[in-house]
């Protein structure tokens, strides 16, 4: 096991004297070479290098050499269109070389085979004879893997490689790379993987800030990795200001002049950057201007990419020579396409941008459109690409200029700033290696960002490859199908419980470490003591047992009057307010719950740091003895009954006019004065004062007292001596040992279980539940057939359960294909959507299904995310039921708000899974000819024209 990087002298040897098996036309870097050494040493790699640093070299090499040795090779990719990328690449260099997608396959006995890893995990679970002749794998953008939904499926592929086999494994750098080798060697012993890593830019990159509101752009983090911190402060200053912003910083590369009046165009600090077409085109301006394109310009949502684009419709970046060359490459690409496809909107709107120059990419794109911006990026006739970040990875298209529209994003949850990863792979496209000397990053920004957060995101370094492992129940069925094999085979074997594992050596000397520690404390009174502090642990829980019943609506509404002072620390972040006054109480709906003390508000006057009283929950507490009217105020605020921790046997008149100056001063006032009198032991009222009548109430009172009388009888209560409370003491630091012995025990007790077993028990319930597996875990026919269905995101038992349930068997075979969409459609269903009459029947009999599925798993115990009948998505059914009856495109797009490539996406993947239904349905677990043959009928029905449009790269 060894590492080798170009920053290692000790790495460095001698060259090989074996013929190499490729040679190239330019002089290797040193990461090259050492990835090229270990692999004629018949060694495995990992090559953890930035975008366009050269990975690309080594995988040709590897693909070299295994034809040299007149061995097969596969080479992997996360997506189609870069899998149909390398194809073309590949057959320019080398002789027989296939592909194999889901949609597309084309020599498929060919000696290098281009594939999606889901295809190369199919091949491996069914055994296909073809492998054994495999001497190499290649795994590009391995650091896919931290995917949340698809990268089991990395975990999977790897576990199930064949010994004996080298593998090339090309990722964007990874910290943890060589935690993923000894990963990759633990579970394939025979294989030494070399971790290759190189920090090392071809072309090294300038990073500017371009804040609204400023003359130009400022540099913030020049070539060699120096963080500007006045030109960061320029920056901020500049931003939103009227007028000049101009300086050292507010420059372009090259150049100290500023780029031009802006005027007041870039809006305040809450305005979207991305979406100022002013904004956008003075940015795009000030590079073409200085000669900084072609320039990719990174933005997070499909309608930003084409509002950006349309934002430049005055603008014209190509000659007449360059309209007439875009006019051509386009017509070409077009040519396959019927004439009526032609004329779609989507096609005819892109035209008029891309003979300006001007390109979209984003994956609502129609593949073919997608396929033709990328040809024209590459051939220098598109100079402005406005594009989602999927474009960062893969293609190998870089840039002179990266713009960032923003540094946040939305990521299906919460609106949040770039990772460093995410940054550095986007960033990464700019400089075009041995074009430009460096490579610029623009990041606009609309408001204040810490410097912190930007030393983050251009300096902090790669996201750590994490596992996204999870079970399948098409993985559990492939498994129990393989004899002397089982599902816990995987989840061993997985890159989660490696990573957990490796944490037992430590937790194992720290748990030793702390029995060394607690055997060292000798405490003589040890009995006792842990009497009285469970006795006082019990009063504590039986007291706030206690508080609970008196804070109950019925009870405490009788005394939260006007006046009463109230001490509050709110439940939600246990901030704590002080004593306040009680102004009001109020419910918070016409039928509360007179038992729930979230369900009625009070009112009460604290004192707060001045801020923004439309906001209190961004209120901070003042303490009285701090207060002064120019950094405190008083604020009447709204809590719940259950943010009232006591309150006081006092009260007091409230002023006449409460709210205004004066009175809110006055009421200050009085609670300095309340503060001086009894500083932190204001008298409270207790349960016997406020004497409700409730008998769970005084069961608690009784056991409270008992507790209480243990304690008068301890040691610590009749002889507290100094020596016994430093024995306490003594004891208390060994119970707190004690309770983090039993914390890494229970960890290490956990990492003797496989990752996620307690998940599989429940779904081997499910599965025997539902006839998928008897008693003895032997898979069943149900089984035979879900093992044949893998094109969809873990639908294979509610297809399974479908197909011998006969839901389909007398639907006609366009409803068919209508109701299988909304198990392969990602377009979600917009508000207001309704279905003609003629779907609602097919629905409820797939939601029937989905529901039963989702009972049985709730009863095993399996808990879902996401409810079951949400995953059924019904918004392109319509659509999909037209196209099969033979519509036309154009009419389709108009009856739906999905983009165009949305629609070609689910059709693909539809015509994929009625391939595997048709499989199965022909299986000796059906053997349904009717059913087959209705499944090919569907295939034929909706596999025509732009949907199915040849890739320009095949």
């Amino acid at each position: 096991m060894s590492d080798r990087c170009e920053d290692k002298p000790a790495a460095k040897r001698a060259r090989h004297e074996v013929d190499p098996a490729i040679t190239f036309p330019y002089e290797l870097d040193t990461f090259q070479k050492a990835s090229i050494d270990a692999l004629e040493d018949g060694d495995s790699v990992l090559v953890s290098a930035h975008t366009s640093a050269g990975k690309t070299t080594v995988a040709l090499y590897a693909i070299a050499k295994a034809l040299r040795e007149k061995k097969r090779v596969i080479y992997t990719s996360p997506i189609k269109a870069l899998s149909n990328q390398k194809f073309r690449e590949f057959s320019e260099k080398f002789d027989s070389v296939g592909l194999m997608t889901g949609d597309t396959t084309i020599k498929a006995d060919s000696d290098c085979l281009v594939m999606t890893t889901e295809i190369l995990r199919s091949m491996l679970y069914r055994g296909t004879e073809m492998l054994r002749e495999v001497g190499c794998v290649v795994f590009d953008e391995v650091h896919y893997m931290r995917d949340k939904s698809r990268g089991v499926v990395w975990e999977e592929t790897i576990s199930l490689l064949p010994e004996g086999c080298q593998y090339v494994f090309l990722s964007a750098t990874i910290p943890n790379a060589r935690e993923f080798a000894d990963w990759v060697e633990s579970i394939h012993p025979t294989t030494k993987v070399h971790v290759i890593h190189t920090n090392y830019r071809p072309v090294p990159l300038q990073h500017y800030l371009y804040p609204a509101g400023a003359d130009g752009i400022f540099l913030i983090v020049d070539e060699k990795g120096k963080f500007r911190e006045d030109n960061f402060g320029k920056a901020m200053t500049s931003m939103g200001a009227e007028g000049s912003a101009n300086g050292a910083g507010a420059a372009v590369p090259g150049n100290s002049a500023s780029s031009g009046p802006r005027g007041n165009k870039g809006g305040g600090g809450g305005h979207r950057r991305g979406g100022s077409s002013q904004s956008m085109m003075e940015i795009v301006k000030l590079v073409m201007d200085r000669n900084m394109y072609p320039v990719i310009v990174f933005s997070f949502a499909k309608a930003e990419c084409e509002r950006n684009a349309l934002a430049l419709s005055r603008l014209n970046f190509n000659n007449t020579e360059e309209d007439a060359l875009v006019m051509e490459v386009f017509g070409n690409a077009m040519e396959s396409l019927a004439e009526e496809d032609r004329k779609l909107p989507a096609i005819e709107h892109l035209l008029p941008l891309l003979k300006r120059g001007v390109g979209i990419h984003h994956s609502g794109l129609l593949p073919i459109l997608k396929e033709v911006v990328e040809i024209l990026f590459q051939a220098g006739l598109v100079k402005v690409l406005f594009s989602t970040e999927t474009f960062s990875m893969g293609l190998n298209m870089p840039a002179r200029t990266v713009v960032f529209t923003s540094v946040k994003k939305f990521d299906g949850e919460k609106n949040r700033y770039l990772t460093g990863g995410e940054y550095i792979q986007m960033s990464g496209r700019a400089g075009r290696r041995g074009l430009d000397r460096v490579g610029v990053v623009i990041a606009m920004v609309d408001e204040a960002v810490e410097p912190d957060t930007l030393k983050q995101l251009t300096g902090g370094g790669a996201d750590v490859l994490l596992s996204s492992f999870h079970l399948t129940y098409n993985m559990v069925l492939n498994l129990l199908r393989v004899e002397d094999v089982d599902p816990e085979f995987m989840m061993k074997r997985s890159f989660s419980q490696f990573q957990r594992l490796r944490d037992k050596p430590a937790l194992e000397e720290k748990c030793a470490a702390l029995r060394r520690s607690i055997e060292e404390i000798h405490v003589a009174n040890e009995s006792a003591f842990r009497q009285y502090t469970i006795c006082e642990d019990m009063i504590s829980k039986k007291k706030g047992e206690v508080n609970q019943i008196l804070h109950q609506p019925k009870f405490l509404k009788n005394w939260v009057q006007a006046g009463r002072f109230v001490h509050i620390i709110r439940a939600s972040d246990q901030l704590d307010f002080g004593w306040g006054i009680c102004r009001s109480f109020t419910a918070k709906n016409t039928n509360p719950d007179f038992s729930d003390a979230s369900t009625f508000s009070i009112h009460a006057a604290v004192i707060c740091l001045k801020a923004d009283v439309l906001n209190p929950t961004a209120l901070t507490p003042c303490p009285v003895s701090e207060y002064t009217s120019e950094k405190a105020d008083l604020y009447t605020v709204m809590f719940d009954f259950s943010d009232v921790q006591s309150l006081a046997t006092l009260k007091t008149n409230l002023p006449e006019s409460p709210d205004s100056e004066r009175g809110r001063a006055e009421m200050v006032q009085i609670l300095s004065k309340l503060q001086r009198q009894f500083g932190s032991n204001v008298p409270v009222l207790t349960a016997a004062q406020m004497g409700p009548e409730d008998a769970q109430l005084s069961k608690l009172q009784k056991q409270v007292s008992n507790l209480q009388k243990q304690l008068e009888g301890n040691v610590l209560t009749t002889s507290p001596t100094p020596e016994l409370q430093e024995e306490f003491e003594q004891y208390k630091r060994k119970a707190d040992l004690e309770t983090q012995l039993e914390q890494v025990k229970d960890e290490l007790a956990s990492m003797g279980k496989a990752v996620f077993s307690e998940e599989l028990k429940q779904m081997m319930r499910v599965l025997r539940r539902l006839d998928y597996i008897d008693k003895d875990n032997i898979i069943l026919r149900k089984a035979r057939v879900a093992c044949e269905i893998t094109t969809t995101d873990e639908n294979e038992i509610l297809l399974t359960e479908l197909l011998f349930k006969g839901v389909l068997n007398s639907m006609e075979t366009e409803m068919v294909v209508a109701l299988l969409s909304c198990l392969v459609n990602v377009h979600r269903t917009p508000d207001g959507f309704s279905l003609p009459q003629e779907f609602e029947q097919p629905l409820k009999d797939l939601n029937e299904v989905v529901t039963r599925i989702a009972t049985v798993s709730a009863e095993s115990g399996l808990m879902q995310e996401n409810s079951s009948v949400e995953k059924v998505m019904p918004s392109l059914m319509e659509v999909t039921y037209l196209w099969a009856k033979g519509a036309k495109f154009v009419d389709l797009v108009s009856k739906t708000t999905a983009y165009e490539g949305e629609i070609v996406r689910m059709m693909r993947r539809l015509e994929e899974m009625l391939r595997q239904l048709a499989s199965a349905a022909r299986s000796p677990a059906i053997g349904s000819i009717v059913l087959h043959d209705k499944f090919l009928k569907g295939v034929q029905l909706i596999k025509r024209d732009i949907v199915f449009a040849s890739s320009l790269y095949l």
